[in-house]
């Protein structure tokens, strides 16, 4: 069985190679159509994900059942290839599928749920099930949610065989045009040696602070999620480096866990990248990618000002010292020469993209960069023959993750699908406006609800997905703006990855602090807090998103004072500000953060100024408190002071 493994890596390796190959082909030289395209995007991450579970099946009768599934699904996508003009011509059109068809039409869908089931666990696949099931049988069920009754040939030509949405829509393409590249590019990051860049500066701001090891954590998750987009992946690439370090200085092991947790979520909404969700949300929503960076970098700077910031005062909290991190050293030099492995490929990325080039143009040129950086470096360092044995793993493994990825994406087509086929996309809006009889608060809170109960344990992109398409226009039917209303629905599928009883993010984190799991996601929610706010700030204060047609003066005035409350709901979370605070100061802090939020929806001049003045004298108060201490007790410790 081992030699076997070993030739099923080597073919793992070479599929996923040539994969790469292909997809940064494609983004300069448009040579088959979209379908097809899509169809071998397909068909390379069913055979990666069927070969990779393969290699890792125990026994001969798991890995004879994954073989088998591979070549299923190399029949089924062949079979597309062969039959693609009559079934885009003439057999799709008109619905008239032969029995083959229909075969080959059902496989598709079954392989692609068992791969993504494979991918990234049960629940998204029983998700998706259930409305499949709802097309097929939904004309039983009475009421507001009877579905029209759809024929099984019917249903297969609009999941499958018809090309027109399906496996084969939207969520697919974006994908094969962007998903599958950027997820092999944070890959070579790591390859290449950039992420020991991430790491240097989060030493370099942290050193100075008491949390000093949990801001390092903080930035280095920041820069890392900028360009990978996945909270777990993000915990995994710098929580084995900043956990520990944490845990050594004094936090508590849920702390360590939690903090990096929140920290890593945040990459989500991290320009200029922010993960998959956020190119299929430009589509969505009909707007240029500049557009979603642009609106999302202030409320992703609030985010972790929040996170480093409670990070600080619990490490005041609890006494803990910067001194304490002893984390290795590194001269200026091996600084500035590991900068441009990252600066070089982010300030292209950013630029192409905001000057209107694709995103599948613009990853091609920035891998390229990268490479090119990385084996001027090595050729510097007289290491140039290391570069293909750590390019390698890179490839393999970016590729099968992109796999992953693009199987769950292709799932997510019959959804959308069975959502506008059965008109339940219509009906459900209607049901919560009903329900909510007109009331923008309670479909927020509605719609934030099934973001979060559908983001436990299912990826950010299906999670976002599924409620956009019923979310978004019940808002938009209540005054809320397209984009915003779209903003709103993807923060909050974004941060379900620490919302517990399933936090995905805490799970890593758990395991790498040694520390209880539930612990983990209850702390880490409270870490990561802010990150339920900003996406009613979007609603109630769109000024934080750059872009919207907003003056720059206003937009600073409103970051400043949510900076302000910030601040505010941080000591109160933490019972820290210059002291340790009582549980009434606690209150009356976390009530002062409420109440400045409150302002940014009510906008009234009294309630701001009432706000200003409370604000004021609850600080004058610390402040005399302190300097009072201070003089009362010279001699003692700081810490004592705490």
């Amino acid at each position: 069985m081992e030699r076997l493994n070993r030739l099923l890596m080597a073919a793992v390796t070479l599929l996923a190679i040539g994969m790469i190959i292909y997809q940064m082909a494609y983004t300069q030289l448009i040579c088959l159509p979209p379908i097809k395209h899509q169809n071998l995007h397909l068909m390379l991450a069913m055979m990666l994900v069927f070969l990779w579970s393969m290699k890792k099946a125990p026994s001969w009768v798991g890995k004879a059942l994954a073989a088998l599934l591979a070549l299923l699904a190399l029949y089924a996508t062949t079979y597309i290839f062969v039959e693609y003009d009559d079934l885009e011509m003439l057999r799709g059109p008109i619905g008239a599928l032969t029995g083959q068809d229909l075969i080959v039409g059902s496989l598709l869908l079954i392989l692609s749920i068992e791969a993504c089931r494979r991918a990234f666990g049960i629940i998204f696949p029983l998700v998706a099930l259930l409305f499949i099931s709802y097309g097929i049988f939904g004309h039983f069920i009475s009421g507001p949610l009877a579905a029209p009754e759809i024929t099984y040939p019917e249903l297969i030509t609009s999941y499958v065989m018809g090309f027109s949405g399906g496996l084969y829509g939207t969520t697919l393409s974006v994908s094969a045009n962007y998903i599958f590249l950027f997820v092999v590019f944070g890959s070579f990051l790591g390859a290449t040696g950039a992420s020991g860049f991430f790491n240097r500066i989060g030493l370099i701001v942290g050193r100075r602070l008491a949390g000093g090891p949990a801001i390092s954590a903080v930035v280095s998750s920041a820069l890392v999620g900028s360009i990978t987009g996945s909270a777990m992946a993000n915990v995994a690439t710098t929580g084995v480096f900043t956990i520990p370090l944490m845990k050594q200085a004094g936090y508590r092991p849920e702390q360590a866990g939690a903090i990096e947790a929140a920290a890593s979520t945040g990459g989500q909404i991290m320009p200029p990248v922010m993960g998959a969700t956020a190119f299929v949300l430009a589509e969505m929503a009909h707007r240029p990618y500049a557009d979603v960076m642009a609106a999302a970098f202030l409320p992703a700077l609030l985010y972790f000002f929040s996170v480093g910031l409670y990070a600080q005062l619990q490490a005041k909290r609890l006494g803990i010292r910067a001194d304490r991190m002893s984390a290795g050293t590194f001269t200026t030099r091996e600084f500035l020469l590991e900068a441009p492995l990252f600066l070089g490929p982010l300030s292209l990325i950013i630029a192409m993209l905001v000057l209107g080039f694709s995103p599948m143009f613009t990853i091609f040129w920035a891998m390229l960069i990268l490479l090119a950086i990385n084996a001027t470096l090595l050729f510097y360092k007289g290491k140039l023959k290391d570069m293909p044995g750590a390019l390698i793993p890179a490839c393999r493994e970016g590729a099968v993750t992109g796999a992953k990825i693009a199987v769950t994406c292709a799932v997510l087509g019959p959804i959308v699908t069975t959502i506008t086929k059965t008109s339940l996309g219509i009906r459900v809006p209607g049901i919560i406006a009903m329900f909510c009889d007109g009331s923008l608060l309670l479909a927020l809170f509605i719609t934030a609800g099934v973001c979060i109960l559908l983001g436990m344990g299912v990826p950010t992109l299906a999670a976002y997905l599924m409620v956009a398409m019923v979310g978004v226009p019940t808002l938009s039917n209540l005054g809320i703006p397209a984009f915003a209303a779209h903003m709103f629905v993807f923060i909050f599928a974004a941060f379900s990855a620490i919302t517990p009883p399933i936090a995905t993010a805490a799970i890593p984190a758990a395991g790498i602090a040694e520390t209880d799991y539930m612990k983990t996601a209850m702390e880490s929610a409270k870490v990561g807090c802010v990150g339920f706010l900003i996406p009613f700030l979007t609603i109630f204060s769109p000024e934080l998103m750059i872009g919207q047609g907003n003056g720059i003066a206003t937009t600073f005035m409103a970051f400043f004072w949510t900076i302000i409350a910030v601040i505010f709901l941080c000591m109160g979370t933490t019972g820290f500000f210059l002291r340790r605070l009582p549980l009434a100061e606690r209150c009356v802090s976390l009530f002062i953060s409420l109440s400045m939020t409150m302002t940014l929806f009510i906008r009234s001049p009294y309630t701001i100024a009432t706000c200003c003045i409370i604000a004021s004298m609850y600080l004058l108060r610390e402040y005399a408190i302190y300097c009072r201490g201070k003089n009362t007790l010279p001699n003692r410790k700081a810490k004592e002071d705490i």
